[in-house]
């Protein structure tokens, strides 16, 4: 009888340490990652999509600011009314003159003057004429415009005083591009009291009152002007332009005839708007 209550409880220890052993193996199952019963637990802990993608949406203005000038990143684009106008002076710098050192003053404060030096044994002189002249024509109505003879030398001189003679006898606009041709291409002598007489007759000149003229005191005034005028604006060559006594353009600084005209058109732009 007592064997057999030894053999029953030996068998029940037996099976309490296998129960044992079996729960001490289950849970260590449980606690291993990578197994079949831990991918759950993983699931449940991992951020919902949502969650993931959220940290990438709020960094792209981040980067996007990076990217931008600073002080621009939150401005709204300009509109037609906002934005700012296309010719500002700060947007672009004008060039191609030189402004003088002293200003010198204008015959008529009212008006933008522009004077144009030059001779008319100056073959650059010649080539410009033209650009010049298309120019005057449609001139802007307050612009004063000036023809100046340099005299920097006693032929010079010569040409000026044919220059006053003409202004002086009302003839200027019938001989001026006359007096150009004659000495450019035709290649005359025109310096001399005679020869000039014989060119203004041609021109429908009486011969008294081109010696009057010739012989006066004004014209002989004037020609004394031009041999010393040039220096007051800088002037060493033609042909040279100076706008309201403060600029002058030449080949040099514009680049070419017609640059000097483009100079010369914003010149008188500065000017017109800083009368306003």
């Amino acid at each position: 009888m007592s064997k057999n209550f030894l053999q029953i409880g030996l068998i029940i220890l037996i099976l309490a340490v296998l129960a044992g052993v079996s729960a001490f193996f289950y849970l260590k199952m449980q606690k291993q990652p990578g197994s079949e019963a831990a991918a759950p637990e993983q699931t449940t802990v991992t951020p919902p999509a949502a969650a993931v993608t959220q940290p990438i949406a709020e960094a792209a203005p981040a980067q996007t600011a990076a990217l931008q000038p600073a002080g621009e990143s939150t401005a709204p684009a300009p509109t037609e009314q906002t934005a700012a106008p296309a010719e500002s002076p700060a947007a672009e710098e004008l060039t191609g003159y030189e402004t003088l050192a002293t200003p010198q003053p204008t015959q008529n404060p009212d008006k933008i003057e522009v004077i144009e030096f030059f001779w008319y044994g100056c073959p650059h002189c010649y080539d410009f004429e033209p650009i010049l002249e298309s120019w005057v024509k449609k001139m802007p109505v307050n612009v004063d415009f000036i023809r100046q003879p340099a005299a920097f030398s006693d032929l010079w001189a010569k040409h000026a005083k044919a220059f006053y003679v003409a202004q002086a006898l009302g003839v200027l606009d019938k001989v001026h591009a006359d007096f150009f041709d004659a000495l450019q291409n035709k290649h005359q002598k025109l310096e001399t009291e005679e020869q000039l007489g014989a060119f203004f007759a041609a021109h429908g000149v009486k011969e008294a009152d081109f010696h009057d003229a010739y012989n006066s005191f004004l014209v002989d005034t004037k020609v004394r002007q031009a041999a010393v005028t040039p220096a007051r604006y800088g002037v060493t060559g033609v042909p040279v332009l100076i706008v309201n006594g403060k600029y002058k353009v030449d080949g040099k600084s514009a680049g070419s005839h017609e640059k000097m005209i483009e100079v010369m058109n914003q010149l008188i732009k500065k000017e017109s708007a800083a009368k306003k």
